[in-house]
C-alpha cells in the first residue's frame, strides 16, 4: 500500500483509551467509515464498468429476488426509494432481461415482477465475486468477532434509520458484501 494511502496509526481504534474520550472515538468511527464507503464506492465502479448493474437497480433486483412474485409498489416500500424511481428502473432491468413481468392476477391493471433467469445469472455471479472478497477481509476475524461486529453494525444501521427516516429494510443491501 502506497505511504499517502496508509492510516495514520492515530487513526486506528485503541481498546486501551478512556471511555470518555467521545470526541475522539467519533472521529475514529467516521474515519474507519469513510475508509469503508471509499472502497465500496470503489468497487460500485469496478463493477459498473465490468457490466455490471449500480447500486439503484442492484437494490430493486436483490428486493425482487427476496420478494418472489411482487408488484413494484411493494419494491419500493421494501427499499425505501420512490415510487418513480423503482419504476423506471424496473423498466430497464426488465428491457435488459434481468426481471419479467406477468398481470396480477388480483388487478389486472398492474404487474407482478419476477426475477428472470438473466437476473439470477447476474446475481449468482456477484455473490461469488462477493462472496469470495468477503470471505478473504472476514479471514483475520473469529466468528466471535464477526457476530460482535455485525451486532454493533445493526444497531448503528438502526439507529440511522430512525434519525434520518430514510431507507427501507433492503436499502443498500445485497446480502453478504453489498452488491
Amino acid at each position: 500500500m502506497p505511504e499517502d494511502q496508509r492510516p495514520d496509526d492515530d487513526d486506528r481504534p485503541d481498546d486501551d483509551r478512556p471511555d470518555d474520550d467521545r470526541p475522539e472515538a467519533e472521529r475514529l468511527l467516521r474515519r474507519q467509515l469513510d475508509r469503508l464507503w471509499v472502497r465500496q464506492t470503489l468497487r460500485t465502479v469496478l463493477i459498473e464498468q465490468s457490466g455490471g448493474l449500480d447500486p439503484t437497480a442492484r437494490v430493486i433486483l436483490r428486493a425482487v429476488e427476496r420478494l418472489g412474485a411482487v408488484r413494484s409498489t411493494a419494491v419500493a416500500e421494501r427499499t425505501g426509494l420512490s415510487r418513480p424511481v423503482v419504476s423506471r428502473r424496473i423498466a430497464g432491468l426488465v428491457d435488459a432481461g434481468y426481471v419479467r413481468t406477468t398481470p396480477d392476477p388480483d388487478d389486472g391493471r398492474a404487474a407482478l415482477l419476477a426475477l428472470a433467469p438473466a437476473g439470477r445469472a447476474l446475481l449468482d455471479g456477484l455473490d461469488a465475486q462477493g462472496d469470495a472478497v468477503f470471505d478473504d477481509v472476514t479471514s483475520v476475524f473469529d466468528g466471535q468477532e464477526l457476530r460482535d461486529l455485525a451486532r454493533l453494525l445493526a444497531r448503528f444501521n438502526d439507529r440511522a434509520a430512525e434519525v434520518l427516516g430514510a431507507g427501507g429494510e433492503d436499502a443498500g443491501a445485497g446480502g453478504g458484501v453489498p452488491t
